[in-house]
């Protein structure tokens, strides 16, 4: 056989050889898990990472070992996932995506003539796993009067979104604000913000104007002058209301004064409390809640006796009422909404739920506190803490002890708290030596209103 021929056989059989050797070092090494190409994962969804698996080879899926603990399932990204069979570990890449549209419901609104109007204002229960964005689908004037379809559009951050259309009723609005204000009082040589007196509400307008007209009054000369309030909104309906504000000298600011303050009513209790308070000829202040349905004309019954109604939210649930600044002002709107159906009118002083001091919202919203109590002046109310309290909130808190706390104060000004709930039989036990006890002292007994000094104490959240 000649030399080339036999070099060529050589390496034929060497690659001959190497195929084999690469062919069965293949089928001895071939991985053992095999995967399918889709390695995605819906958002905030819960998840079989098995089913990324195809197949094992000569085994079964519930033979492999998975670690998902990289995994963040309510973030969009890149993760991975590791998988064991056997002496084998493999790394697969999973996407988590957001491919699903927002859900929302719509909600038709009536709005004043040529009213301008959010597109939000039109949503409600949004549900996402991303931030959206609320439009509408064009520009929309409300300028006729009617029945207007307005379609409005929600997109998240991944750019699904979700049309839907919603009807609006545009009418003429022939309807003044209504202005809140009480009379005031100001001691001599001091300023008063007439402005932060009053409340303006209005159905359409949500920051109608407000003008004061206070030429007249003299803050530096003791008397009574009025003051007139001019309310205006958008649809140009115009209020007008008219208060004395008196300024007084100081010997007169140092009176003597008890503020009552009763929490938590109305309650099975309430009509022994008005009855010692018109034995004794005091006035004092209700921050009533919406717990009790059954007592609920005792808030008439107080307001018509020269009680003041002041607002403790609706449910009184520290962790609904502090989850937000929203769910905090939704409740108390609906007690607001309440006490409107007995007294005509939104009364503007409230109490917070354990107080602006009160460090258990901490438990539900870090600062909540720090922002409710600059948020409520902004939206009209005032709000009322004490300087002095008889304990009826505390567990094993006998009568004498009670008593004690709730008389221990030496103050020109005393604002006690005290609760009219139900199971608060030693309240109202204790009444009227409290009462009693001050009056030897001198104190009158007042409802809170506008000249009521406010006490604050420290936010601790």
């Amino acid at each position: 056989m000649k030399p080339r021929k036999k070099l060529f056989i050589a390496i034929i059989c060497i690659i001959i050889a190497i195929l084999v050797i690469g062919i069965g070092y293949f089928v001895i090494n071939q991985s053992s898990i095999h995967f399918i190409s889709n390695h995605e994962i819906e958002v905030n969804t819960v998840v079989d990472y098995s089913r990324f698996i195809d197949y094992v080879k000569d085994g079964k899926k519930d033979d492999v070992k998975i670690d998902s603990s990289q995994v963040n399932v309510k973030k969009v990204g890149e993760y991975k996932v590791v998988y064991k069979y056997k002496d084998e570990e493999k790394t697969l890449k999973v996407n988590v995506v957001d491919t699903l549209p927002p859900e929302f419901d719509v909600k038709s609104k009536k709005v004043a003539l040529n009213q301008t109007v959010e597109p939000s204002e039109l949503v409600k229960n949004i549900k996402d796993a991303s931030q959206t964005k609320v439009s509408f689908a064009k520009n929309y004037e409300f300028n006729k009067v009617g029945w207007q379809e307005i379609e409005v559009i929600v997109k998240d951050a991944y750019d699904n979104e979700t049309r839907k259309k919603v009807k609006v009723n545009v009418v003429k609005d022939e309807k003044a604000p209504e202005i809140i204000v009480g009379n005031a009082n100001v001691v001599v040589g001091e300023k008063i913000d007439l402005k932060a007196l009053a409340t303006i509400k209005d159905d359409f307008d949500k920051n109608p104007t407000l003008k004061v007209e206070s030429d007249k009054l003299d803050t530096n000369k003791i008397g009574t002058y009025q003051v007139k309030y001019i309310a205006k909104d958008v649809s140009g309906n115009q209020s007008e209301k008219t208060i004395q504000v008196e300024v007084v000298d100081k010997t007169k600011d140092n009176e003597k004064v008890v503020y009552l303050t009763f929490d938590d009513g109305p309650s099975r209790h309430t009509p022994e409390v008005l009855e010692i308070l018109k034995r004794y000829q005091c006035k004092a202040t209700f921050f009533i809640t919406g717990m009790n349905e059954k007592y609920r004309p005792y808030i008439k019954t107080a307001y018509d006796q020269g009680h003041t109604i002041g607002l403790h939210t609706y449910s009184h649930n520290y962790s609904k009422v502090y989850a937000s600044t929203n769910a905090y002002f939704k409740d108390l709107d609906k007690v607001g909404k309440l006490a409107k159906e007995y007294i005509g009118f939104t009364p503007k002083y409230i109490r917070f739920p354990g107080g602006g001091s009160n460090t258990i919202s901490r438990k539900y919203n870090k600062g909540i506190m720090s922002q409710l109590t600059k948020q409520v002046g902004k939206k009209g109310y005032i709000y009322y803490d004490w300087n002095c309290e008889n304990g009826d909130g505390y567990a094993h808190m006998s009568q004498s002890q009670m008593l004690k706390r709730a008389t221990s104060s030496s103050a020109k000004k005393v604002m006690i708290l005290m609760h009219d709930a139900n199971g608060k039989q030693n309240t109202v036990d204790i009444l009227p030596k409290v009462i009693e006890h001050y009056q030897k002292k001198g104190y009158t007994f007042k409802a809170i209103d506008d000249s009521t000094p406010v006490f604050h104490q420290h936010v601790n959240n």
